[in-house]
């Protein structure tokens, strides 16, 4: 006669504990890469953000043959929106056809692109010169509205220091963005 052995399905409670340990350890190592994954990502919206924006302003500089500047706007995205003054790069941002060529936004003149708000994450440190907006001549050169050529930094922090860029105009209107050691 033979003895019909009982299959039974399921875990053991060891089994599952062990499982759990395991799922446990995994999560803890992967969670902080995850996250680092996250602002590096973040850092790289923001940057190429900008990067674009600035490559758009001078690109349409050349195309209409007239001044075109990015500016900082506290609400970018309003249908009367405008340039303020600061440094606050992330309430967002406008580019502009500056037709009149005064450097300054206009009742009038093309709003091109908008940028919404970026959060609160980030800092912007934009050197001097490019404190309130950044210019483009009508031959795509980085200029100041006296149309003296300028070339600048803008630096980009995600909170917590650990992702850094700095995007650099030079007076030829060249954009570049580099990773601080």
């Amino acid at each position: 006669m033979h003895r019909k052995l009982k299959i039974s399905s399921g875990f053991s409670l060891i089994e599952m504990l062990v499982a759990m340990a395991i799922a446990g350890v995994l999560l803890a190592v992967g969670i902080p890469s995850f996250k680092d994954f996250m602002a590096h990502s973040e850092m790289t919206k923001a940057n190429n953000a900008l990067v674009h924006s600035l490559q758009l302003a001078r690109s349409a500089s050349m195309e209409r043959l007239e001044p075109v500047g990015l500016c900082i706007s506290d609400d970018p995205m309003a249908d009367d929106a405008d340039c303020q003054a600061g440094t606050n790069y992330n309430q967002g941002w406008l580019v502009y056809a500056d037709s009149n060529r005064n450097g300054a936004l206009d009742v009038g003149e093309d709003i091109l692109h908008r940028v919404e708000p970026l959060g609160p994450a980030f800092q912007f440190t934009p050197e001097a010169v490019f404190g309130t907006q950044i210019y483009f001549n009508d031959s795509g050169a980085s200029v100041n509205v006296a149309q003296i050529p300028i070339s600048g930094i803008v630096g980009i922090d995600y909170g917590d220091g650990t992702q850094v860029r700095e995007i650099t105009v030079s007076a030829n209107g060249r954009v570049t963005t580099v990773t601080p050691p």
